[in-house]
């Protein structure tokens, strides 16, 4: 009964192997539009707890706390071009931008906003070259690698803008598809230093999805 068993599996798995269709390394070009999600800074940039106090008369009458609210974060939209050297390489380019906003105001003793709250859009901007290592193809999937290094621009609607290295880090990525058509997942990390004073991205995009054309 074993033995019958272990030929059934085997055969199966052999129409299956048979029935998925190969890869076709004469589609060179890609694209892809995705999303990633922005854990960082959705932490960092998260409200702040509102302070209200059980006897505000005891305080003074003149009394002002600064706080944060109405926070929040579209996570990362990223569209890339990737051009196929060999049927391991695929080197290209990425485009990320993210939008993270706030509300920030003063709070009298009875936790009541003084005068207007400032509203505050930050977006960040990255452009990188990127490689990508397509190690393993298996009819309708593909296993991959790959990184991304370039530069980071932050700036808000009160004027204020820096630039900073910025670096992607895609540990295994996941494609499904055949034909012209696709969708990926990774697992990765988005970074983004200046000097290791100033961080603006640190674990970012830790999980995104795609949407892939070839041709």
């Amino acid at each position: 009964m074993k033995r019958i068993l272990l030929v059934v599996c085997l055969l199966a798995a052999a129409f299956v192997s048979y029935a998925q269709p190969a890869s076709d390394f004469s589609m060179r070009h890609q694209v892809r539009i995705g999303w990633g999600d922005a854990l960082f800074e959705t932490l960092t940039f998260a409200n702040t707890k509102p302070h209200i106090y059980p006897n505000p008369q005891a305080l003074p009458e003149n009394f002002s706390i600064r706080e944060q609210f109405n926070s929040g974060c579209t996570g990362h939209f990223f569209v890339d071009y990737g051009y196929r050297l060999n049927k391991l390489v695929r080197l290209g380019g990425q485009l990320d931008i993210e939008g993270i906003f706030w509300e920030e105001g003063n709070f009298d003793r009875n936790h009541k906003l003084i005068g207007t709250a400032t509203k505050v859009r930050n977006h960040n901007i990255v452009v990188m070259p990127t490689v990508r290592l397509e190690y393993l193809h298996t009819g309708i999937v593909t296993l991959y690698s790959g990184a991304g290094a370039g530069m980071l621009v932050a700036f808000d609607n009160l004027g204020g803008c820096e630039f900073s290295p910025a670096l992607n880090l895609n540990f295994v990525g996941v494609q499904l598809g055949w034909g012209h058509w696709s969708g990926g997942v990774e697992l990765g990390a988005m970074l983004g230093l200046s000097g290791g004073n100033k961080i603006y991205m640190l674990g970012s995009r830790l999980l995104s999805v795609s949407l892939n054309y070839a041709w």
